[in-house]
Parts: structure tokens; sequence; C-alpha cells
């Protein structure tokens, strides 16, 4: 490298500048060595070279390898200067509206990710209408890699406005928000179209943009931008304890965000907003620790609500099954239809942890049968089981939430610390 600087006066660009697109020292001297007669070679050899391809696409006698060259050169290019030439985003906007959705994919939607976000509706209708519309032709699955263009978009974007703080640059635009508000409705559309949303890499995906976007924020350079909570507790109602578990760490995220807010939050987001996340936040309490599941409270109870005649019906119902069964505990760590296999072999674990650090005769040891509650630790306890407390420090609620982000489930554990912060000292 110190060698090209101190020849970097006798250097010369190359007669064919397709190498501007792939050598990293030809970029590095474009960089450090700007010359008008250079840029000016350089804009009029892409422009002819694209307005080629182009024509090739068109007329259907395109060569496909060498397109694939260039476009890789392309984003080898945006990827050195973190931002997309003019001339390729006028070939874009227009290559766009043939494109199939299938051939370069990866690249197209790579380099995509770099379009500058100005006016929503001008980005909407010259590349993510197009890019949707092509993608959607292949069904469902496609949109896997639709949403994670759009992470790849947002992250731009954020680390752009994160690099240019001192700048004035900022992502809590309008232009900005208008895309992550289109991003949750195509989002919840998405999920509602899925049968018995079975589409694990699509939920993925789609997780995977909220993760990005609960941590992202950085006010006043970058927004908090809250999701609809309705699309919230449609996500916490998959039936996947993974993203059970990611969905409440999403949650957690955003609750943490708005706890290192740098200035007042009521100057900066509406009541509404962060009431939404507030109720939302109590109702994962209730479901997971307080035992107050589905219990309804005016103004308070939002998503996961149940209407109090049905409630006290299927409270009746489920107290003829069982004693022990009761609405309020029914979607805790023990009985919930995504956690309660999990939390049983937790169980077993902290069961066969006491039986050894105690020192209990296994011949004459009353095991728990499951599935673990308050009122059966009590019993085992005082019928020959192990002493285990309930939810207390070192208690069994404790243990299985610690077990449970052992295994990579650590989503449940970080939205009940930031929700009620005295557990902290528990868990």
């Amino acid at each position: 490298m110190e060698d090209f600087v101190e020849k970097l006066d006798r250097i010369e660009p190359p007669g064919q500048m397709i190498s501007f697109l792939t050598d990293p020292l030809l970029q590095k001297y474009v960089d450090l060595k700007p010359s008008l007669i250079t840029s000016t070679r350089i804009d009029l050899w892409l422009a002819l070279c694209l307005e080629e391809q182009y024509e090739g696409e068109r007329l259907g006698n395109g060569d496909s390898q060498y397109l694939s060259e260039v476009l890789n050169g392309l984003l080898k290019h945006a990827q050195y200067i973190k931002a997309l030439h003019p001339t390729v985003l006028a070939f874009l906007k227009e290559y766009l509206l043939l494109w199939n959705g299938q051939d370069n994919v990866d690249t197209i939607l790579e380099l995509l990710s770099y379009v500058p976000i100005e006016t929503y509706d001008d980005v909407f209708s010259a590349f993510l209408s197009p890019v949707e519309r092509a993608l959607g032709a292949h069904g469902i699955p496609a949109f896997t890699r639709l949403f994670d263009f759009y992470t790849a978009l947002v992250q731009h974007q954020v680390s752009i406005a994160t690099t240019q703080e001192n700048e004035g640059a900022s992502v809590g635009s309008q232009a900005f928000s208008d895309l992550i508000e289109h991003v949750t409705t195509l989002s919840t559309s998405v999920l509602l179209s899925l049968p018995n949303r079975s589409s694990d890499s699509l939920l993925s995906s789609i997780l995977t943009f909220y993760e990005l976007l609960s941590t992202s924020s950085r006010p006043p350079t970058v927004l908090i931008h809250l999701p609809p909570m309705r699309l919230i507790y449609l996500l916490a109602q998959s039936p996947s304890s993974t993203t059970l578990s990611r969905i409440c760490g999403v949650v957690g995220s955003y609750k943490s965000a708005f706890d290192q807010h740098p200035g007042r939050v009521r100057d900066f987001y509406s009541t509404p907003i962060t009431d939404s996340l507030n109720f939302c936040l109590r109702d994962i309490f209730n479901l997971f620790w307080k035992k107050a599941a589905l219990h309804a409270e005016e103004r308070k109870s939002v998503g996961l609500y149940c209407d109090p005649a049905l409630r006290t019906i299927l409270q009746e119902y489920l107290s003829s099954v069982d004693r022990e069964y009761a609405m309020g505990s029914a979607f805790g760590v023990s009985n919930n239809t995504w956690l309660a296999s999990l939390s049983a072999t937790a169980w077993r674990a902290m069961e066969e942890g006491e039986i050894n650090r105690e020192g209990y005769d296994r011949t004459a040891i009353r095991y728990h049968r499951g599935p673990v509650s308050e009122r059966s630790l009590d019993v085992l306890r005082r019928n020959g089981g192990v002493n285990v407390d309930w939810d207390g420090l070192g208690g069994y609620k404790v243990f299985v939430l610690r077990w449970l982000e052992e295994r990579g489930l650590g989503g449940i554990k970080d939205v009940l610390v930031v929700t009620v912060p005295k557990l902290k000292g528990k868990i």
C-alpha cells in the first residue's frame, strides 16, 4: 500500500474501465486522485455499458453471464463507496420493470439496499414497488428475500445517519417513517396470509427486521419506531417457542430504548404510543409471571384480552378437568403450550441438581410428576420431595428462565427484567 501511494502521481487509469468496478486499488486511486477526465470516462463507460445491457434484456438477446459480471462489479463498487453511482440508479429504475424476480436476485437486492431514501413515494414507485411485484410473482416463500432486503435497506440508512451524526444526518424523517410503516403493513398482511403461519424462514426474516429496528435507535439522530401492538401480539401467538422468545426480546429491546432515551420521552412520542408498549409489557408479565393471563383491565388489556364472560366459562371448564388448572396460570412457563415440554425438562434438571446437592436418598425421595405449580411444590416439600421455592431467588421459575436463556430462548427473561426491574436481582 505504501508503494501504491508513493507512485500515485505516475499511475494512469486503464483503458478498460470495467476494472474500475472490480479493482480495489483502482477505486482507491480514483478516490485519492480525483480527476474530471477520469470521472467523465467512468460515467461515459457506465452509461454505455448499462444501456447496452438494458437493451439486451429488453430485446431478449442479452449476454446473461456478462450482465452478472457487471452487476457483481457494481455491487463491489457500491460496497466500497457505501452508495450507488447515479448512472446505476437510473439503470436499476428501468431494469426493474423488466426483471423477472429470479435472475441475479441476491445481487440486485443487495444493490437496492444502497438506494437513498429522500422522498418515500418516489423511492417506492421507482424501486420498491417493482421489486415487490417481481418477487411476489413467485409466491410467499419469495417474501423471505424481500424482508431480508428491507432489513439491509434500513440497516444501511441507520448506518449512514449514525456515521454522519455530526453533519446533521437523521433517519427520523417522514420518508423513513413511511418506509417502516409500509414494512409493518406488509408484515401483518403476509403473516395473516400464511397457512397456519408455517413458514419458519419468513417468520425469522420478519423478526430479524424488528430485532434490528428495536436496537437501532439513537435519538435524536435515529428515533424509536415502534410497530403496532397488533403485529407484536400476532407474532407472540405463533406456534413456536423460538418465535415467542424472539418477539419477547424485541419488546424488551423497545422498553430498554425508551428507558435509555436521552430526553423526556413525552417530547418525542405521543402518549398512545408509549401506553401501547406499556400495555403489551403488562400483558406479557401477566402471562408468564403473575398468573393473571388474559385478565381484563379497562384500557390496559388490548391484545392478550379475553371477554370476562368467556374467561369465566373457560375457568370453570379448566377447574372441572383438574383443580390445579386455572386461566391465570394456563400460559405460564409450566403450562404454556410452546414452553411446557421445555419447562418440564428444566424441572427434571433442577430436581436432579437438588437431589445431588442435598444428598437425598434416591430410593426414598418422592419425584414431582408435573406440571409444576406453587401449590404442587409445597405438596412435594411436605411429602418427601425436594425443597424448591416457586418464584424466589433460586426458585423454579427463575431457574426455568435461565435454563431457556442458556438454550437460546432468552427473550422471555429479558422482557420480564426490563418490565419489573426488581426481578433483575432474582434472575
